[in-house]
């Protein structure tokens, strides 16, 4: 084949150097803007398994590039003047500069042409070859020439960063938070040679303004930084090379190729490089691109599609993660109260990595986060302690023994089915009125609710949110919108209304008194959740409009609640994180939500997402719940039963012992 390699970055030479070498025929073309020693940025990271890829694909390569390379096993975790340390975490480092520079001469030994200083701004030269590589980059020029072709998403993170260097070698990757006069600072290291490091800088865009980095010249923000992390660095300086504070660009394409183009690398995703190296990925769609023309050699198509449908997934799971780390890195603030051990392992499970996969790293360093967690919780110091999960909450006079959440027995706290507070606040005609009896050294939490919108519905073996057919009961809501389509038009509850309602709620709460957790259901559109959401509170007096109106009803109930539950035991509410659609309540109004609750005497918010309307559509995965628990609980200041596909203990103790939930609802697996 004839190709053209638009781009002369790690993705290009790499796909370069793996045709040529499956077919030394092949005549190869690499066209690249900049100088061939041109590059921004300092160093490159690689994680182990990246290296076995790149072993695998051309060994003469991966022995140049590996003998260039600065290793470690240890992550650093620098925090309040200490240092917590990881093992376990393998990872490579190489100048990005050294690396281009081995690329090119591997590329030139098997025979590719390479051509510096020659712009592209036209697909018509190039597209006489059999296959055209776009392989330019992030700002990639063919894939802004041709959006109707690739149908690209792009955006922007909120959070602001810049690549500096550094005349150090740090021993090991190295994050270090500092709490500054301007809020969080937080660098990001890794050393690339014997001599020096690269620096990438986060900061949330507000202190970036504070710090008044918005007007400074590159050299005047280098010495402020400078300032910032002098300790750290040791007498040494930090290094500037059009260190420019921007935006991380989010880069998604819908088609990866059409005809004989192809994206390859940036031109076609990015994820962010706090969980993972643009380069990794570009070098591991090289891999893939090189693998699908070996398996379909007399079929362009076959190749490209086999590519488009193998990586696609990959990336996307990778780009997912990677959005999960910066909101992390992003909100690091939320986390300063925590103590370094919490820190440290908060930040080592913010994406993919679980309390399992962690101990297999560094059972050392797990083992002293679990006594260091059950010392928390009971107050005994003890050198090998049960994991996060089965250590005991005390919540007022309540000790549960242990974190976990059921609708089944064995649990440190079972959840009852939703139990109605009136005939006319029933889900269907099985729901039940009264709470189940008491049983000893069982803990259950009574549900109260009001199904308001969603009520008169068939029982839901037969579906969920199918209206009766007859003997049906009124309905109400903050607003006369049908929870459903299909479903039956309420009557806009007026004040009257609302005070029965509330003394519904304080007899139902009589009524559980044997019982030592109550918890009332402000979410998933029932009644109280009609009132919080503006998707559905559509009012035009006292209860609706802004959040503090169309709070006054919700808290009326948990008032009346609390004033008639008894002082010692505790009272929870289980409210909306989001409604997951465009208008809807946020998770910044959520997490005020939750402040005004347990400033009503809320003990415990039970954290769950969406439902409020039918037609939002949540984005499920592995313990999808837990984040949205974290912020609340670490935001607000409440503890927290967070919820949402949490399926094993691994997922429990993770989310326990990172300080994003104080319990878990355990979920059936079917």
């Amino acid at each position: 084949m004839k190709i053209n390699v638009l781009g002369g970055g790690p993705a290009g030479l790499y796909f370069s150097i793996l045709m040529k070498k499956a077919d030394p025929r092949h005549e190869i073309a690499v066209i690249e803007r900049n100088a061939p020693d041109a590059t921004f940025g300092w160093g490159v990271v690689f994680s182990e398994g990246s290296l076995d890829n790149l072993e695998d694909a051309d060994y003469e390569s991966y022995v140049t590039m590996t003998e260039s390379f600065a290793r470690w096993d240890p992550i650093d975790v620098r925090y309040r003047d200490r240092v917590e340390r990881i093992r376990g975490n393998s990872f490579s480092g190489v100048g990005r500069k050294e690396l281009l520079s081995l690329l090119q001469d591997r590329a030139r030994q098997l025979g590719v042409e390479l051509r510096f200083h020659t712009e592209v701004d036209s697909l018509d030269r190039y597209r006489e070859a059999d296959l055209v590589v776009a392989a330019d980059g992030v700002n990639s020029w063919v894939r802004r020439a041709h959006a109707d072709w690739f149908r690209p998403t792009l955006g922007q993170a909120e959070s602001k960063y810049a690549w500096y260097g550094a005349d150090l070698a740090f021993p090991v990757f190295t994050y270090i938070f500092k709490d500054t006069e301007w809020g969080a600072f937080q660098a990001h290291c890794y050393p690339y040679n014997e001599a020096h490091s690269t620096m990438v800088l986060l900061l949330e865009e507000e202190v970036w303004r504070r710090a008044g980095l918005d007007e400074m010249s590159e050299q005047e923000s280098l010495e402020l930084c400078e300032r910032v992390f002098a300790g750290e660095l040791q007498g040494r300086h930090m290094l500037s090379k059009r260190s420019l504070w921007i935006n991380f660009p989010w880069v998604s394409c819908r088609e990866w190729h059409r005809d004989n183009v192809v994206l390859l690398g940036d031109s076609a995703h990015s994820a962010h490089w706090s969980i993972g190296s643009g380069t990794k990925l570009a070098l591991e769609d090289a891999i893939a691109l090189q693998k699908a023309f070996l398996k379909h050699p007399d079929s362009r198509e076959a190749a490209l599609t086999e590519y488009e449908m193998e990586r696609q997934p990959v990336v996307e799971r990778l780009q997912e993660a990677s959005r999960v780390s910066l909101k992390y890195f992003e909100g690091i603030k939320r986390y300063f109260s925590f103590e370094p051990p919490q820190f440290s392992y908060q930040l080592m499970t913010r994406a993919r990595i679980t309390h399992n996969n962690l101990a297999m790293r560094d059972p050392s360093f797990v083992r002293s986060v679990e006594s260091w967690f059950w010392e928390r919780a009971t107050g005994l110091a003890v050198a090998l302690a049960p994991p996060p999960a089965f250590a005991p909450l005390k919540v007022r006079s309540l000790t549960l023994a242990n974190r976990v959440v059921s609708c089944e027995a064995g649990a440190g706290l079972e959840l009852s089915e939703p139990v109605a507070v009136s005939a006319e606040g029933r889900i269907t005609p099985d729901t039940p009125l009264e709470a189940p009896p008491a049983r000893e050294g069982r803990p259950l939490a009574v549900q109260l609710v009001h199904a308001g919108p969603r009520g008169a519905c068939r029982p839901r073996r037969l579906g969920v949110d199918r209206p009766l057919r007859e003997g049906g009961w009124p309905l109400l809501a903050a607003s006369p919108r049908p929870y459903a389509p299909w479903s039956a038009v309420p009557t806009e509850l007026d004040e009257a209304g609302m005070a029965k309602v509330v003394a519904d709620f304080e007899d139902a709460g009589r009524r559980s008194a044997a019982h030592e957790l109550l918890l009332l259901n402000f979410a998933q559109g029932y009644l109280a959740a009609s009132f919080i959401s503006p998707l559905t509170n559509r009012r035009q007096d006292g209860y609706g409009g802004s959040l503090e109106n169309r709070l006054r009803f919700p808290l009326a109930i948990l008032d009346a609640v609390r004033a008639e539950w008894p002082e010692r035991k505790p009272l929870a509410v289980a409210i909306s994180a989001t409604d997951h659609l465009e208008g809807g309540l946020d998770e910044e109004e959520a997490v005020a939500v939750a402040r005004a609750l347990a400033e009503h005497g809320c003990d415990l918010v039970q954290v769950l997402t969406g439902q409020t309307v039918p037609e939002a559509r949540p984005e499920y995965g592995r313990a999808f719940g837990a984040p949205y628990s974290d912020r609340i609980r670490n935001e607000a200041g409440v503890p927290t039963m967070a919820c949402g596909q949490i399926t094993t203990l691994d997922e429990i103790n993770t989310a326990i012992a990172a300080g994003r939930a104080d319990l878990c609802l355990l979920d059936r697996v079917v």
